[in-house]
C-alpha cells in the first residue's frame, strides 16, 4: 500500500455516500523467479495427523473428503436462517425451527439412503448424487384430479425412467401404489 499525494487525491472523484476519500493505493510486481522456484513444490501437501500409520491415500481421501461435511453444516447454516417471523409467541417460533431443522435431516437421509443403494459399478457422478438433484428429478411429476359425478378421480402420470429408478433404489412405493393403497377406488 502506497499513500496518494495530494495532487492524486485531488483528481480523485468525489466518493458517494457513507464512503470516504481513497488515501492509499495497491502497488504490486509479479516475480517470475519466484513463481518457477514455487512451483518445484505444486501438487505437493504437508499433512501432520495423529491417525495411525496408514496409505497416504487413504488420509488424502479423508482429508479430501471433509468439505461433504461442511457442505452438510452450510445446508444447516442456510435454509435454517429464519428471517424475522412473526408468530404469536417465541414458543411458535421454537416450532417451526424444529420442524425446519427436522426436514433438513429427513433431506440429507434421502440423500444417504441413496448413496447407499447405488451398486459399486456405478460412475463417481451418481455415487455422489445428492437430494437436491434427487428432488429436483420429480419436478416436473404431476398428478391429475378430474371431477366426476360420484367424486374427484385422482389419477398418476407416467414415470420417467430416471424417476422410476430412484424410486425403485429406494424401495419407496410409485405414487400409482401409494395412491390405490389409499384412495378409495371410483364405483362403476
Amino acid at each position: 500500500m502506497k499513500p496518494l499525494t495530494k495532487s492524486q487525491r485531488a483528481k480523485l472523484t468525489k466518493p458517494g455516500r457513507d464512503c470516504r476519500l481513497a488515501t492509499h493505493r495497491l502497488v504490486w510486481r509479479f516475480d517470475a523467479a519466484a513463481q518457477e522456484e514455487d512451483e518445484q513444490y505444486d501438487g505437493y501437501s504437508a499433512l501432520v495427523t495423529t491417525v495411525p500409520r496408514t496409505s497416504v491415500d487413504a488420509l488424502f481421501t479423508k482429508l479430501k473428503e471433509q468439505n461433504q461435511v461442511e457442505h452438510v453444516n452450510s445446508r444447516f447454516k442456510g435454509p435454517l436462517a429464519v428471517r424475522p417471523v412473526y408468530l404469536h409467541s417465541p414458543r411458535r417460533v421454537e416450532s417451526l425451527t424444529f420442524v425446519m431443522m427436522i426436514a433438513l435431516l429427513l433431506y440429507f437421509l434421502l440423500q444417504r439412503l441413496y448413496r447407499r443403494a447405488v451398486p459399486a459399478a456405478a460412475s463417481l457422478k451418481e455415487k455422489r448424487t445428492t437430494a437436491e438433484t434427487l428432488l429436483k428429478s420429480f419436478w416436473s411429476y404431476t398428478v391429475l384430479l378430474h371431477r366426476h359425478r360420484l367424486g374427484r378421480i385422482i389419477q398418476p402420470t407416467l414415470l420417467k425412467p430416471l424417476q422410476r429408478q430412484i424410486l425403485q433404489r429406494l424401495h419407496f412405493p410409485t405414487p400409482a401404489q401409494l395412491l390405490s393403497r389409499r384412495v378409495p377406488a371410483v364405483p362403476d
